[in-house]
Parts: structure tokens; sequence; C-alpha cells
């Protein structure tokens, strides 16, 4: 069953770029990890014009595009739980969300200085900051520009059986 460790921040502070660095890390170590992206917004993952596009615009309630060696689904849902979304990827060892802010999954703050922007607090289960300023309470600090050290924490904490 797979962990899920929650990377948030506000806009422009770094959860991308951070995740993007941990991933490869993460993976070096022998874990299989995934990403599920929480957005406010709606969003489409094809493009007018194409097949699986035009299937959508028909009115098809799921889609999915497969080739030998992987597979998209975007399927019409009502809200959906993270829960849920978690249960899809019940297959690796991690499962890293960004955002979900006020989940009950243990959560890492990511802040950058150059925002002007002050670091999230009071969130439920934040477990530790990245960040490249000082710590500003009782909760690790860990360096924004040393996603080695972010990757060992996570491994330490998390994906030691």
């Amino acid at each position: 069953m797979a962990v899920t460790l929650s990377i948030v921040g506000t806009a422009n502070s770094g959860k991308t770029t951070l995740i993007t660095q941990l991933i490869p890390r993460l993976k070096a170590f022998g874990f299989k990890v995934g990403v599920i992206k929480h957005t406010a917004h709606g969003f489409e993952m094809d493009h007018e014009g194409k097949d699986s596009w035009k299937h959508q615009q028909a009115g098809a309630d799921a889609v999915m595009v497969a080739s030998d060696t992987a597979f998209a689904l975007v399927k019409r849902v009502t809200p959906v739980s993270l829960e849920e979304l978690e249960a899809q990827m019940g297959d690796l060892d991690l499962i890293v969300t960004e955002g979900y802010k006020m989940s009950k999954r243990p959560k890492l703050a990511v802040h950058r200085k150059e925002t002007g922007k002050k670091p999230l607090t009071d969130l439920p289960h934040l477990v530790a900051r990245v960040s490249d300023g000082p710590a500003i309470d009782d909760l690790p600090n860990l360096p924004l520009n040393d996603p080695d050290s972010v990757a060992r924490f996570i491994v330490d904490n998390f994906l030691s059986a």
C-alpha cells in the first residue's frame, strides 16, 4: 500500500520544482513513485481535433488512450476524494500530492523567500518545511536547494520499514 505525502505551499513557492527533483532521487532508492496534482480549475488532457477529444465531445464518460507502454484515462466524475484517487495508484510505494492542504496526509510546506509570502502555518499534519529561510517553529526546516536532503528525510520518515 502506498504512502501519501503532500507537498504544499503558496503559488510560485517551488512545489513543482521540488517534486520533479525528488522523483528521480526517490526512484534511485528503488521506490515506485506517483504524483497527484490537485487543481482548482478544470482541465483537459487532449487537444481539439484529436480522436480522443472527439470521443469526449460526443459524450463519452471515460476515454482511455493506450500504447504498449502507457495509458492515460480521462473520466468525468462527480467530486472525487483523495482516497479514491490514491486507490488508483495502490501499486506504488509513494504518492506525492501537489496541493491538498487540508487533507489528513502528512505534509511538507514549501516556502521561498523571494515570493514575499509568509510560510504556511496551522495546516493539519504538517511535518516539515522546505525553505530557503530560517526556521520559524519547531518543525524540521529542510533546505529548499538541497533535494537530496529532502529525499533522505522522506525515506527515513515515511518509507523505511
